[in-house]
């Protein structure tokens, strides 16, 4: 096991190494995440130190597998191997050394992160993958301004982990995860805070709206599945080792759903092809996060149904995030495809993906975007119906407050299902089965982007249709029952006393069987369908018009004016609706502040003179002498 760890890094290694050959790198990706998948497969079934390296008597560096880093590792490898393979083609339209170096070592990241056992080594990997990450955004203009955001927000991140596993030392003499059980709730608040803000939750979400339009593809895939999982596992991490606290995961549980509900909100008006999935991100997270606050207030309590109620809370979170990796890289590897064919960004603009670019690309946006909408038998559904009956049973609790605080949760998270699947359906219509608008689609490589995009479109089938398999494998048997003619363990029961019960395989059984009708009809009649133009209020539609995306979304963004701030821009020959994220605004606020603070600060010290230079010098010294003084 040790060996085949080591393997895993060598081969992400020589990737970043055979930079300069672009295809070969991404090889070298490919053939670590099979290995890193065969690690999380070895780690399902047992508990290991991989390395450990004392740096004092009470400290050291040390690498660990369990099964809850098998189940993580297993679920990135993935994504990872689908966005190799993805990246050899996609390496042709965009061979950047840059890419393929950044790709590799956010791996190594990854990896160290998902094994890590210290706060130390965590850290590393913490840095190593943040770093990169934001090395692959790097671009001209306005995108080499906005990545910084990212940057910063990656950085306050850091410290606030830093701050925690300081606290975590000073309280326990340790920065092992097994002295969690002494932290306090300052470290629990500074931990949590820094894995939630690699989550992309509410309000940190604000660095991504004007840099996922101008990031290579595979770039975007990584952020925003890979890369936000990576929080997910830390909270999963910490928070059953960390002694808990009814406040925090109560605020947790809010912040998550209310995220949640921002998310769909915003994925709702997105006119962009990347930007829409990129919000969906915000939400999916902030249904995962809902799941991990509820799950520790459930397991605080006791009691054998709120233990079920726990154990169900936290394999439905586990579940979603499952959907949401797979789900969101699987789209955006799709629009990407659709994106570099017709050289486009808006979804508008990408009309007609199904016969101008291809069925697989298509059918992979179709998926993945239904998949979100909780269609049956999808693994979303699976997740999304978890989540909800969750929520809604907040009623077993004693605590009238934290009922009523739970079921709020539920209502902002059923409306946030609601608007994501406005969101989708809005996506699927527009541009995998859109009218084809007629423009050209350059020729790209795409043999193995169909293979990567093949691939993950099954495991979102099979995964929802074998969900008892899943729940098997990580780790929750217990919740599986047999009912009504359903032979055990093909239904999940949600609560104990029954509360709600579901059976993913019999329902795509059951669906299949009912499809086979239509689509023989369908396959039969095929060319006797009848198209219509979109209704357009009873005006005719001109040639040369059609119904858009923002007008799709006019009706909802005018109803919900308030939380868009929707206003009406106009010129002489056309009118337009726009909106704003309106939470984004103290982002753009403290990068307006930085940016003359800054500018002010570089001409009082670069003034030329040798004095200032040396007093700044000087000051910095006295200051870090004073601190470490302090810390010693």
């Amino acid at each position: 096991m040790k060996f085949l760890f080591i393997i895993t890094l060598l081969l992400y290694a020589s990737g970043a190494v055979f930079s300069s050959k672009v295809r070969l790198s991404y090889i070298f990706s490919f053939a670590g995440s099979v290995s890193a998948f065969l690690t999380g497969c070895y780690a399902l079934t047992r508990t290991l130190v991989l390395w450990s390296f004392p740096l004092s008597h009470n400290v050291a560096l040390t690498l660990y597998i369990d099964h809850l880093s098998g189940i993580f590792i297993i679920i990135a490898a993935l994504s990872w191997m689908a966005l190799a393979l993805y990246s050899i083609d996609y390496s042709k339209l965009y061979p950047k050394k840059r890419l393929s170096v950044g790709f590799n070592i956010s791996l190594i990241g990854m990896m160290l992160i998902l094994t890590a056992h210290d706060g130390i080594t965590l850290l590393i990997g913490w840095e190593v993958m943040t770093i990169f990450a934001f090395l692959m955004m790097q671009g001209t203009g306005k995108s080499f301004e906005r990545s910084f955001r990212f940057l910063a927000f990656g950085e306050l991140s850091t410290v606030c982990l830093v701050i925690g596993f300081a606290a975590l030392y000073s309280s326990a003499g340790s920065l092992s995860f097994d002295a969690m059980h002494s932290g306090s709730l300052f470290v629990l608040i500074l931990l949590s805070l820094g894995f939630i803000i690699k989550m992309d939750i509410v309000p940190f979400h604000g660095w991504m709206r004007g840099i996922y339009g101008d990031i290579p593809d595979n770039t975007a895939a990584l952020l925003s599945a890979p890369v936000t999982l990576m929080g997910v596992y830390g909270l999963e991490r910490i928070i059953p080792l960390l002694p808990g606290n009814q406040m925090w995961e109560i605020i947790i549980i809010l912040l998550g759903a209310f995220s949640a509900f921002w998310g769909g909100l915003q994925a709702a008006a997105a006119d962009k092809i990347r930007l829409l999935p990129a919000y969906s991100t915000v939400e999916n997270n902030g249904m995962i996060l809902t799941a991990i606050g509820f799950y520790a207030l459930a397991e605080g309590f006791g009691g054998k149904s709120l233990h079920y109620l726990a154990t169900f809370a936290l394999a439905a979170s586990i579940v979603l995030v499952i959907s949401h990796t797979l789900s969101k890289t699987l789209l955006f590897m799709s629009v990407g495809h659709a994106k570099e064919a017709y050289n486009v960004h808006t979804i508008d603009e990408a009309r007609g993906v199904w016969s101008g670019v291809g069925r697989i690309p298509a059918l992979g946006i179709v998926i993945s975007a239904l998949s979100f909408s909780a269609f049956p038998p999808l693994i979303g559904f699976a997740g999304e119906w978890m989540i909800l009956e969750t929520l809604f049973q907040s009623y077993r609790f004693p605590s009238i407050a934290i009922a009523f605080f739970s079921a709020l949760a539920g209502i902002l998270i059923a409306l946030a299902i609601g608007l994501i699947s406005f969101a989708m359906i809005k996506l699927i219509g527009y541009t995998a089965l859109g009218y084809d608008h007629g423009r050209k689609s350059r020729p790209i490589p795409n043999r193995l982007m169909h293979i990567a995009e093949v691939g993950l479109e099954s495991l979102i089938v099979l995964g929802g249709i074998g969900l008892p398999l899943i729940i098997v494998l990580i780790g929750f048997p217990q919740l599986l029952i047999g009912l009504l003619g359903i032979p055990a363990p093909l239904v999940l029961a949600s609560g104990i006393p029954a509360f709600g019960v579901i059976s993913p395989t019999f329902i795509g059984i059951i669906m299949l069987v009912l499809l086979i009708i239509p689509i023989l009809i369908f396959l039969k009649n095929k060319k006797k369908v009848r198209k219509v133009d979109s209704w357009n209020g009873g005006i005719k539609l001109k040639e040369t018009e059609f119904f858009t995306a923002p007008a799709y979304s006019q009706i909802l963004e005018h109803i919900l004016r308030g939380f868009y701030r929707t206003r009406e821009t106009k010129t002489k020959t056309q009118s337009s609706i726009k909106v704003e994220d309106i939470l984004i605004r103290p982002t753009e606020a403290l990068t307006r502040l930085v940016r003359k603070v800054g500018e002010k600060v570089a001409l009082i010290l670069m003034n030329g003179k040798i004095s200032a230079y040396v007093t700044y010098i000087l000051i910095l010294f006295i200051t870090v002498f004073i601190i470490g003084m302090l810390v010693r």
